[in-house]
């Protein structure tokens, strides 16, 4: 039996405990680097969703930070453009909605790359968004498969139906938002 050398013990674990440091400090390099990157990354992708889903508007002023009021150039509202979040099969689902006196303009799906390609991420088409359009921010949207009868809904993608259910409830959480914080006192 081999007796143990406190020499082979103390260099492997100092020479370990080295590079987990040296990684670490490279990694919150990275981080710092990054971050702003990353950040200035989003504002923008939700710059250009805000337009979308309120085209009348050339600028937004800020109202918390998940609803934004949208402005012609004289300064009129025209629109509020509302973001929300919801899970969806993979992960989460971002939504912005574009609401004016109570209808919604248009919905814009800016976020939903944790879902299946090819059918989860198929929520930011077109083909399903236009679905939202002119619908009322009163009533509760649904997906047809959980149609009751009650309300309008929307057909989910095919073979997606809860990215298609996350993308509802983030609109419907918008609408909610809207009804409570904007139609009941028009800021």
């Amino acid at each position: 039996m081999r007796k143990i050398n406190l020499k082979d013990v103390f260099i492997p674990t100092i020479s370990l405990f080295i590079i987990c440091l040296l990684m670490t400090a490279a990694l919150a390099v990275t981080n710092s680097i990054t971050s702003t990157k990353i950040a200035e990354n989003e504002a923008q992708t939700q710059q250009e969703s805000m337009t979308v889903v309120c085209p009348k508007a050339v600028s937004f002023e800020e109202i918390s930070d998940t609803v934004f009021k949208g402005l012609d150039a004289n300064g009129n509202v025209v629109g509020y453009a509302i973001s929300t979040v919801a899970n969806g099969y993979g992960g989460q689902v971002k939504v912005m909605t574009g609401i004016s006196d109570g209808e919604i303009i248009n919905i814009d799906v800016y976020y939903n790359d944790d879902e299946t390609p090819g059918l989860g991420k198929n929520t930011s088409n077109e083909s399903f968004t236009s679905q939202f359009s002119g619908l009322l921010a009163s009533e509760m949207i649904v997906v047809d498969k959980d149609y009751s009868g009650k309300g309008p809904k929307v057909d989910a993608v095919t073979s997606s139906t809860i990215s298609s259910r996350a993308v509802v409830a983030a609109v419907n959480e918008a609408t909610e938002i809207y009804n409570k914080e904007i139609a009941g006192g028009e800021q």
